[in-house]
C-alpha cells in the first residue's frame, strides 16, 4: 500500500488555480460577446449560452473539490491551510465577478430594451415601459405595434424586445445558479461546524480536567506543608523534651557529689 502523498493538497490547490486563470479567460471572453450584443442588433447569443454552460459545469466541478480538500483535516495545517484559503477565496471572487458581469449586462439590456421601445411608442409613459420591459408579450405592446406609423420598423422592434427579454430570462437563471453556488461553498463552513464545536468541547474538558488537576495538587501540597510543620513541631518538642531530661540528670549528678 503506497503512503500518502503530503504535497496532494497543494498539488490540488495548484491544480485549481490553473482552472480559474481558464475562467477569467473566459469571464474576458463573455464581457466582449456581451458588448458586441449590446452594440450589434444582429448579434447571436450563441457564443454567451456557450461560455456561460461551459463556466457553470467548471464552477460545480471546483465548488466540489474545495469542498473536498477543506473536508480533509491536513487541509488546516500550517502548512496547506494558506494555499486551501487562497483558492477558496479566489473561487468566491471569480464567481462574484460572473455575477456582477451578467447584473450589468441585464441593466444594459434593459437599457436598450427601453430605447427600443420609445422608437414604437416616443411618449410612452415609464410604467409602460417598465411593464414591456418585464413581460413584452403583454397586449400593450402589439396596440402600439399596430398604432405605428412605422409598422415594419415597429415589428423588427418587438422581435429585438422579445429576444433581450428571453436574455435577461437566461441571466437571472444564470445569477440563481450562481447563488446556488455560493450555498454550496458555504455549506462547507456549516458541515465543519460540529467538529469545531467538538475541538472546541474537548479543549475546555481539557482545561477544566487542568484546573481541576491544579486545585487538588495545590490541595495535596498544603496538606503536605501541613504534616510537615507538625512533624518539626514534634521534632523540637522532643529534642527540648530530651535537652531538659539531661540538664535534671546533670543537676542531680552535682547534687549526689556534695553530698
Amino acid at each position: 500500500m503506497m503512503a500518502p502523498d503530503p504535497n496532494q493538497i497543494l498539488n490540488d490547490c495548484c491544480q485549481i488555480d490553473q482552472a480559474l486563470d481558464g475562467i477569467d479567460e473566459k469571464l474576458n471572453r463573455l464581457r466582449r460577446a456581451h458588448q458586441r450584443i449590446i452594440t450589434q442588433a444582429d448579434s447571436s447569443t450563441a457564443e454567451i449560452d456557450a461560455l456561460n454552460s461551459e463556466i457553470n459545469v467548471e464552477y460545480r466541478g471546483l465548488v466540489n473539490r474545495v469542498r473536498k480538500i477543506k473536508g480533509l483535516p491536513e487541509s488546516g495545517s500550517p502548512r496547506n491551510a494558506p494555499q486551501v484559503g487562497r483558492v477558496d477565496r479566489r473561487l468566491r471572487k471569480i464567481m462574484n465577478d460572473h455575477q456582477q458581469v451578467e447584473s450589468e449586462f441585464r441593466r444594459q439590456l434593459r437599457d436598450r430594451t427601453e430605447r427600443e421601445y420609445r422608437i414604437v411608442k416616443p411618449d410612452a409613459t415609464d410604467e409602460e415601459i417598465r411593464a414591456v420591459v418585464e413581460d413584452p408579450n403583454q397586449p400593450i405592446f402589439s396596440q402600439a405595434i399596430m398604432q405605428s406609423d412605422r409598422l415594419g420598423t415597429a415589428r423588427e422592434t418587438m422581435g429585438n424586445v422579445r429576444a433581450r427579454h428571453a436574455e435577461i430570462q437566461k441571466i437571472e437563471k444564470q445569477m440563481i445558479e450562481l447563488a446556488q453556488l455560493f450555498e454550496d461553498l458555504n455549506a462547507i463552513v456549516v458541515e465543519q461546524e460540529p467538529m469545531v464545536m467538538n475541538i472546541e468541547q474537548k479543549g475546555e474538558e481539557v482545561h477544566e480536567n487542568v484546573v481541576k488537576a491544579n486545585t487538588e495538587i495545590g490541595g495535596a501540597i498544603e496538606k503536605a506543608r501541613s504534616r510537615n510543620k507538625k512533624k518539626w513541631w514534634c521534632l523540637g518538642i522532643t529534642i527540648l523534651i530530651i535537652i531538659i531530661i539531661i540538664i535534671i540528670a546533670v543537676v542531680v549528678v552535682e547534687l549526689n557529689k556534695q553530698k
